[in-house]
């Protein structure tokens, strides 16, 4: 599976995603679904006003050039499709000429794959193949052609945002908890009070949940940075409503209480429930990610106190 920052897909689901994203977009353009049984033909759909498009998604993450190549290398096959399927295409297009063939795909990193599209785009309008306009043009469209697309689509196919975290090693966790030594502190004191008085190891246990709370807010800070830069709206919505629970479990934990560990699990419900009302967009796991983090941000911080 290949993570984007709206979640997981594979050249199946990636497809899928991009035809309602098609068919919201270009729907006043007369866009076309082409299936691909018996071939794809080089394009998956089409608009009347000359545009065409072809999914591509990788099977993996990989590094930069390697996804370079792979895309490089599905263009130039795809491409080639066009004058080979030449003649069954201009019954499909009905004389409409192919003025853009968009490429699209989650994402690319490397710029020489825009210069790549133009040196084929040169090559195909030379062939002076009947079914390309004569300004003919390639182009790559990638998830931010598709902003407003995107949350209504998720929701249509109840896949909701789903921003993974980052991979972070044990040493950057390592490397958090020795020069965070303060908050780590404060992280061991209220984890301490969670235990049970009778509770086995209770050193071993304590630095477990420490280090639990530290993966939480690592993991979550990667989820939340990202979605900032998708969705900067939504963010900024986040940042209120937790400041709001925030005031609210500052109140509650002035008061003591006989069950940390109770109290605890209301303060997880409480913060995943407001979530959930306030982002319906958002996927489960992403849900649960983001009430992690906050739950370790207060951890580590001074909101949640146990007396």
């Amino acid at each position: 599976m290949f993570k984007t920052k709206i979640g997981e897909f594979d050249g199946n689901s990636w497809e899928a995603f991009c035809q309602q994203c098609f068919r919201l977009k270009y729907e006043t353009e007369g866009y076309q679904y082409m299936p691909a049984i018996n071939g794809d033909y080089g394009i998956e759909g089409f608009t009347r006003t000359g545009l065409v498009f072809q999914c591509y998604c990788p099977d993996n993450n990989t590094d930069a050039n390697t996804l370079y190549e792979a895309q490089r290398d599905k263009i130039t096959k795809d491409l080639s499709k066009l004058e080979l399927y030449e003649k069954p295409l201009s019954v499909y297009l009905a004389g409409c000429a192919i003025k853009t063939w968009i490429f699209v795909t989650p994402e690319y990193r490397k710029k020489e794959l825009v210069k790549h599209c133009r040196t084929k785009a040169d090559e195909h309008k030379k062939l002076n193949l009947s079914i390309l306009d004569p300004d003919f043009d390639v182009l790559i469209h990638d998830l931010d052609n598709f902003t407003k697309e995107v949350p209504v689509v998720l929701n249509y196919l109840n896949r909701g945002i789903d921003i993974s975290p980052d991979e972070i090693d044990d040493n950057q966790h390592l490397l958090w908890k020795n020069t965070s030594i303060s908050l780590v502190d404060n992280a061991n004191r209220k984890n301490k009070m969670l235990l049970n008085t009778n509770a086995i190891n209770p050193e071993q246990k304590i630095d477990l949940l420490t280090t639990l709370t530290i993966k939480n807010k690592l993991d979550g800070d990667s989820i939340v940075n990202r979605w900032q830069n998708s969705y900067p709206e939504d963010y900024e919505r986040f940042l209120r409503v937790v400041d709001v629970i925030e005031r609210e479990v500052i109140i509650t934990c002035m008061n003591p209480t006989a069950d940390n560990m109770k109290r605890y699990q209301e303060f997880k419900d409480l913060v995943y429930s407001k979530l959930k009302a306030t982002f319906t967009n958002l996927a489960e796991p992403m849900l649960l990610s983001l009430r992690d983090k906050v739950i370790a941000d207060w951890i580590l911080n001074c909101p949640i106190n146990f007396e």
